[in-house]
């Protein structure tokens, strides 16, 4: 059994949600708390995703990808999936926190949002949401300057049409008729803020990245399959 430990928003987790929903492969979930990480003390990892299948331990999301695709997927990869995959861990998922937290009162409203998708119950929501607002601002900001980010949401829209118009360059998918692994971790990423706006904004911004996402959200997300 496949064994997926994860925090629901993060796109990193997300990124290997994609690729099990869209080659059908059946996994359990395992919601980690962000206090304590509790759930993750069988491994010294302090980090998720994790994926546990038996008593195998995989941890990091393209080392975690890369397995899935070698025992189950068996998708082609070649140099230039290599490149795009290390565009969107080194490029494309680094617009995300600092667009999604910039300050206090917009970062409590969307860990509100995603909270509250996770069913957790109101008293729980209000207070870890509160919490995680002076926390994750913080992080956005080590993000912005590491990554020397100068404008959040101008870039994660150059992000998306460099998506569009090269990695799309005009078929349906990237893999062609078929999405491929590509596919999977670029909508992986960008699915895991859905209902926080960022992905309406990408689709006004670009027709043929709607249109792409669209297709993906047929086959990569749990909201399109059967309970």
């Amino acid at each position: 059994m496949i064994t997926l430990y994860q925090f629901e928003s993060c796109p990193f987790c997300s990124k290997v949600r994609a690729l099990l929903h869209h080659i059908d492969q059946p996994f359990d979930i395992v919601e980690v708390s962000p206090f304590g990480l509790k759930e993750l003390d069988f491994t010294d990892h302090n980090k998720v995703p994790v994926l546990k299948v038996g008593e195998e331990i995989i941890v990091e999301s393209s080392t975690i990808v890369e397995y899935l695709n070698e025992h189950y997927a068996k998708l082609p990869f070649d140099d230039d999936d290599k490149k795009w995959a290390d565009w969107i861990d080194n490029t494309l998922v680094h617009y995300i926190t600092p667009l999604v937290h910039p300050n206090f009162n917009t970062s409590r409203k969307n860990l509100k949002l995603i909270l509250r998708k996770e069913n957790m119950d109101a008293l729980r929501v209000n207070l870890f949401s509160f919490a995680g607002a002076f926390a994750m601002p913080k992080v956005a900001k080590k993000i912005v300057k590491k990554y020397d980010i100068k404008d959040a949401k101008a870039e994660y829209l150059d992000a998306i049409d460099h998506w569009s118009n090269e990695g799309l360059n005009g078929q349906l998918f990237n893999g062609g008729d078929t999405a491929n692994l590509v596919d999977c971790s670029v909508f992986g990423v960008l699915s895991s803020c859905h209902h926080l706006g960022l992905v309406t904004m990408a689709m006004q911004q670009n027709i043929a990245f709607a249109d792409w996402y669209n297709r993906c959200l047929s086959t990569m997300s749990s909201e399109s399959k059967p309970s």
